[in-house]
C-alpha cells in the first residue's frame, strides 16, 4: 500500500508533520516524514534526501518550501501524486527565489544560512505549542534556493493554500498567480503552519487526494 512521504518547511524537520502522521493514522494511512539537511546543501541534495524514502505509488507532500522540493523530488517515477500546503508553486526552470515574491534587487552568498524567527500568538501558536515549536527550530541555508529545478507535470498535482497566511509569505504570490490564471486549488482554514496547527484539516486533504489515485 502506498505511503505519504512528508516534507517540511524551512526551519522546520520532521517533528513539524507529527500531529499529521497521527491524523494519517488513525485513517489507515502510513506516512514518514523526512529530514533535509543542513550544512551547504544543494537542492539537488535535498531532493535525494526526499527520494531515499519514496516506493512506488506514494505520494509526496511538501509544506511551505518543503512543497518546492517535494514537487521536485516527483521527477522519481516511483511518485504518483505531489500535495502543495502553502507551498509556493514551481514550474520548470525556476528557483525557488524567483516565487518567492517580487524579485530582489540583489541576493546573499550562497553560503548563507538564515536563522528562523519565533512564532507565537500572531502566527496563530497558542503559548504551549508556540513554546514546543520554537525550542526545535533551525537554521535553514539559502543555497538550495539558488538552484533551477525541473517539474515532470504528468505527475498529478494537489494545491492547497492556507486562508490566514500573511500576504508576504511566497505561497500567497503563488496563490494570487493561480487566481489570475484559472488554476484551481483547495484552502485550508489556518495560519501557514497548517501541519501544526490544523492537522486533522491537512490529514483530511491528504486522504481526499490520495483517493483520487483509486478511482
Amino acid at each position: 500500500m502506498s505511503k505519504c512521504v512528508l516534507v517540511p518547511g524551512a526551519f522546520r524537520g520532521s517533528w513539524a508533520w507529527s500531529r499529521v502522521i497521527d491524523e494519517l493514522a488513525s485513517r489507515g494511512v502510513d506516512a514518514v516524514a523526512v529530514d533535509l539537511r543542513g550544512g551547504e546543501p544543494s537542492m539537488n541534495d535535498w531532493i535525494n534526501d526526499v527520494v531515499r524514502s519514496v516506493e512506488p505509488g506514494d505520494v509526496v507532500v511538501g509544506h511551505s518550501m518543503g512543497g518546492v522540493v517535494a514537487r521536485a523530488a516527483a521527477r522519481s517515477p516511483m511518485v504518483a501524486r505531489v500535495i502543495l500546503i502553502d507551498a509556493p508553486v514551481i514550474e520548470s526552470g525556476q528557483r525557488a527565489v524567483d516565487v518567492s515574491g517580487p524579485p530582489p534587487t540583489s541576493l546573499p552568498p550562497r553560503s548563507t544560512v538564515i536563522a528562523p524567527s519565533a512564532v507565537g500568538d500572531s502566527n496563530g501558536f497558542d503559548a504551549d505549542l508556540a513554546a514546543w515549536v520554537n525550542e526545535r527550530l533551525s537554521p535553514t541555508p539559502f543555497g538550495p534556493s539558488l538552484d533551477a529545478v525541473e517539474v515532470d507535470e504528468r505527475i498529478p498535482l494537489t494545491v492547497a493554500f492556507c486562508t490566514l497566511t500573511p500576504d508576504f509569505f511566497p505561497s500567497v504570490a503563488s496563490r494570487r498567480r493561480f487566481d489570475a490564471e484559472g488554476r484551481q486549488y483547495e484552502t485550508i482554514a489556518s495560519h501557514h503552519d497548517a501541519p501544526l496547527l490544523a492537522p486533522t484539516a491537512v490529514a483530511d486533504l491528504i486522504v481526499r487526494a490520495m483517493g483520487q489515485d483509486r478511482t
